[in-house]
């Protein structure tokens, strides 16, 4: 299992929100690459990008910041948040990044989704609410049930899913391992599990779940644990 460090942009600076909800902000550094070399230096490899005020309005807003980011990161690096056209796509290709998350246009266009087939380095954001699909920053509930997005997205062979469980995002409640259950029955495709991380025991569990990737958010800022905790259970 990889362990994926997350860093949410807003405004320039690195900050978390609870349950996508930017009413409920905490900023954790006005220098996000001075962040991310901090946490470099204490063992974080691969890393979870998401410019939130692209997520919001739909348009990237951080492109140079994470260009910059970029450039400090050696592992894996993955970037999402208003990514909706095939020249943001490969704008950020072109920065070396590794993993490109779409959203909101792939999942309301399936020709989107299938136009990006061979790419090889496409990750598809699936936010799932009450067992609905959410799209523009988690405020547009979508008709289409997650086995036909899964499905559109195995035959666009995207790299992977990342699931994001809404009501556990930010919260430090422990992930959804019922809902990454129910996808891990749904598609052969590799998951990316998002949202509750609180402990060494959380990553435990996933790790024992076969899941391809875990992201550390809130646990590592508000100490519950460590860098160096969190990379025992990475590959």
């Amino acid at each position: 299992m990889k362990v994926f460090f997350a860093m949410d942009l807003i405004e320039g600076k690195a900050v978390r929100l609870v349950r996508g909800d930017f009413a409920r902000k905490t900023i954790y550094s006005d220098d996000p690459p001075a962040k991310i070399d901090e946490m470099r230096k204490a063992g974080a490899r691969d890393f979870h990008i998401i410019d939130l005020d692209g997520a919001r309005t739909g348009s990237v807003a951080h492109r140079d910041l994470i260009g910059e980011i970029r450039a400090r990161v050696t592992g894996y690096m993955e970037v999402g948040g208003g990514i909706r056209t095939e020249e943001e796509i490969d704008y950020y290709a072109g920065c070396g990044v590794n993993g490109i998350i779409v959203g909101t246009r792939a999942l309301r266009e399936t020709t989107f989704l299938t136009a990006l087939s061979g790419r090889g380095n496409i990750v598809l954001g699936l936010d799932m609410r009450g067992g609905k699909v959410m799209a523009s920053g988690w405020r547009e509930t979508l008709e289409a049930p997650a086995e036909e997005i899964l499905a559109a997205a195995l035959r666009a062979g995207v790299m992977a899913v990342l699931f994001t469980s809404i009501a556990r995002d930010g919260t430090l409640e422990g992930p959804d391992f019922e809902g990454l259950k129910a996808m891990q029955s749904l598609t052969a495709l590799p998951l990316i599990a998002s949202g509750g991380v609180s402990s060494a025991h959380d990553l435990r569990r996933l790790k024992a779940m076969d899941v391809w990737a875990a992201i550390v958010g809130k646990a590592y800022y508000e100490g519950r644990i460590r860098i160096e905790e969190a990379m025992e259970y990475a590959d």
